[in-house]
């Protein structure tokens, strides 16, 4: 099972939307269409589907015509019952008539049944939820019994449980099939697709597996935009946000929220910011990467490793100043506890206590005499707030 598209010219008015496109698709494959809007992905799903007639260029499915099925980006509302919109997509079969037999019923079931909404069989379409909407949708294009299947956006306008229940419907249901799916959210796509394609102007400007194909700079190319791409078992794309910054640079030892607070006010009063050690998706860790931030990372629910340890002293060498937020101290963060008597020694830290430590304290006596040491050496703050005071006095030594 092979679908072929050979060098696609689409023209639409005066504006030439795709311009000399090839690619090909296999059985299993699910392949996300990445890219801007008007980068001509909506385009090309309606020429495969052949609503659109290419001005050059053909496509083929094992070298012949096959039934393929299309969701569209919008869909009409109609208060039709829910099982008579996906009997429409039994049209095809039911000859000039029009009128479906059981086959037609058992088919459709089927396909209501294939996403969980059999229940729904009788209720009215208009009455649904967006996310009920969508599946009947799904159904009915599985009715079809298509072999190709053509989706434009399908999760647009859902909340993120209905994006990723619809788009692990799609993912089972495509395993013997071609998907093709045109999305905006990179992130959506990492996380089902085994193909990617990004499109820019009409053409394909990266193709082939996510983990090669999503990198920052083909981001950048395609969007205009800067991203982190962080690794970890699964690729997460993390937009960055600048702001104008002072030219020094602040160290933030923090974790499990402590330094969120911390690091947006960091971030607005114009500091370049580094963090660390930060297990990566901590949701410290996904604030230092939103703003663009450098991270000192080590692998989700781990020990801090001797490795990770030097980096991050490493980053607290390379900084103007070093904040320890109020964080919880364990077993897997202490190494965080040392890196801060480190910058004390450099005379370079503030530490936020706004809580006892006995209370973040999880280690016991080790951990109560690190800390006995580190505030010692360090500027102590009772609040977030109070570090841009402690940081002109610190800085202007």
């Amino acid at each position: 099972m092979i679908l072929k598209v050979e060098r696609l010219t689409v023209k639409l008015g005066s504006s030439e939307i795709l311009k000399d496109l090839t690619m090909e698709a296999k059985k299993g494959d699910f392949i996300a269409l990445l890219g801007p809007n008007g980068s001509g992905k909506s385009t090309l799903l309606r020429t495969i589907f052949g609503i659109i007639k290419p001005l050059k260029g053909v496509v083929f499915f094992d070298g012949r015509e096959e039934e393929k099925g299309y969701l569209p980006q919008e869909t009409a509302d109609t208060n039709l019952r829910v099982i008579d919109v996906v009997l429409l997509g039994r049209t095809p079969y039911m000859g000039r008539i029009k009128n479906p037999k059981e086959r037609d019923f058992k088919i459709a079931m089927k396909a209501m049944k294939s996403v969980g909404i059999e229940e729904l069989a009788q209720r009215r379409f208009s009455e649904l939820s967006g996310g009920e909407k969508q599946k009947v949708l799904l159904a009915r294009l599985f009715a079809q019994e298509p072999k190709i299947l053509l989706l434009d956006e399908p999760t647009a306008h859902l909340d993120i449980s209905a994006q990723l229940e619809i788009m692990g419907i799609i993912k089972e249901l495509s395993a013997d099939r071609i998907a093709i799916v045109a999305l905006h959210d990179i992130n959506l796509a990492l996380s089902f697709a085994n193909r990617i394609l990004m499109i820019k102007d009409g053409k394909i400007a990266y193709a082939g597996n996510p983990r090669e194909v999503i990198t920052e700079e083909s981001i950048r190319e395609v969007y205009g935009v800067e991203v982190s791409v962080k690794r970890h078992g699964q690729i997460y794309v993390i937009p960055k946000i600048r702001s104008i910054k002072n030219g020094r640079r602040v160290h933030v030892i923090c974790g499990g929220g402590s330094g969120k607070e911390l690091i947006h006010l960091l971030n607005t009063w114009g500091f370049s910011i580094s963090a660390g050690v930060l297990n990566a998706l901590d949701s410290d860790w996904e604030v230092v990467s939103e703003i663009g931030g450098e991270i000192v990372d080590a692998p989700p629910f781990s020990q801090i490793s001797e490795e990770a340890h030097m980096r991050n002293l490493e980053a607290i060498k390379n900084s103007d100043a070093v904040v320890l937020a109020d964080l919880s101290i364990g077993r897997g963060n202490l190494r965080n506890l040392i890196a801060a008597k480190f910058a004390a020694e450099f005379g370079k830290l503030i530490v936020v206590d706004k809580t006892p430590f006995e209370r973040r304290n999880f280690v016991g006596e080790e951990a109560e005499k690190l800390y006995s040491e580190i505030v010692r050496g360090a500027i102590v703050v009772k609040s977030e707030e109070d570090v841009l005071n402690a940081l002109r006095k610190l800085l202007s030594r």
